[in-house]
């Protein structure tokens, strides 16, 4: 035989008295949330920055390569 529970509809003083809990809980969860996003955006600029200085290397070394093509290089040069 199963019984089942049915729970009670909270009274107007039970909830009268939670809230004070849930708003608690609602604005620590906002706290950590906005903690969480500065984090975010912290890891954002970091990335940023660092494709910043990639691109920067990538650059002067497609100049350098291109310098050196314009030099030449007689080290491979066998004709002689």
């Amino acid at each position: 035989m199963s019984t089942s529970k049915t729970e009670q509809p909270k009274q107007p003083d039970e909830l009268k008295n939670s809230l004070p809990d849930l708003v608690a809980l609602m604005t620590k969860l906002v706290e950590q949330n906005n903690v969480l996003i500065k984090q975010s955006a912290e890891k954002e600029q970091t990335m940023l920055r660092l494709l910043d200085q990639h691109d920067e290397i990538l650059n002067e070394l497609i100049e350098q390569q291109d310098d050196d093509e314009q030099v030449g290089s007689t080290f491979l040069d066998m004709d002689d």
